[in-house]
């Protein structure tokens, strides 16, 4: 005879507590790093504002830098996110204006402390390149070379010096700030320099 079924808990909605707890480790290593600046975070603070023991954090992290990398990554991901939809030149010149925004605004000025914490060490410089830049580089290369494939440009494009002429002007304006950096100079910078690109 069969005894009377066991009832599975449902599992409850929402986050796993771990992904959860992680979040908001990210969340808390990111105020840090807006307020302090990357070299001025140590992890036992980090621990400590989240109210986690710093053994919680080497479960998940191997060292501090990585948790602010991570921080200063998961917090940007919607801001920068490359548009999906549209053909190839639609999606880069989309992402050309919120890269200039992203630049100018609040979270560029997090993004600059990351750089200026790293500039002296080769480690954490190929790690950012890693995580973060090369990444990002595969992507719009890969919407340049549908571009080129779609016949927008020129078979004779170069997708890593298209790239650095579009990327390079921004991070210029922005690092200098000799003149303004918003979304008329992108849209100037991105119609001049895509036109020497494009098929006639």
């Amino acid at each position: 005879m069969k005894g009377p079924k066991t009832k599975i808990a449902p599992r409850p909605r929402g986050r796993p507590r771990s992904e959860q707890a992680q979040q908001e480790i990210l969340e808390t290593a990111y105020k840090l790093l807006r307020d302090k600046g990357f070299n001025a975070v140590g992890s036992h603070e980090i621990a400590k504002a989240a109210g986690v023991s710093s053994a919680t954090l080497y479960r998940w992290w191997k060292s501090k830098e990585e948790i602010l990398f991570d921080a200063c990554f998961e917090h940007m991901k919607p801001i920068l996110a490359i548009p999906e939809t549209g053909s190839g030149l639609t999606r880069l010149r989309r992402y050309i204006l919120r890269a200039s925004e992203f630049l100018a605004s609040e979270e560029g000025t997090v993004m600059a402390r990351v750089l200026t914490g790293i500039h002296e060490d080769q480690r954490l410089r190929r790690m950012f390149l890693e995580r973060y830049v090369n990444q990002r580089r595969q992507i719009l290369r890969a919407i340049i070379e549908d571009s080129i494939a779609l016949g927008e440009l020129k078979p004779t494009t170069d997708p890593e010096l298209l790239i650095d002429m579009l990327s390079g002007p921004l991070f210029f304006r922005w690092l200098q700030g000799h003149a303004p950096l918003d979304k008329g100079f992108a849209k100037r910078l991105f119609d001049n320099v895509i036109h020497a690109f494009q098929t006639q």
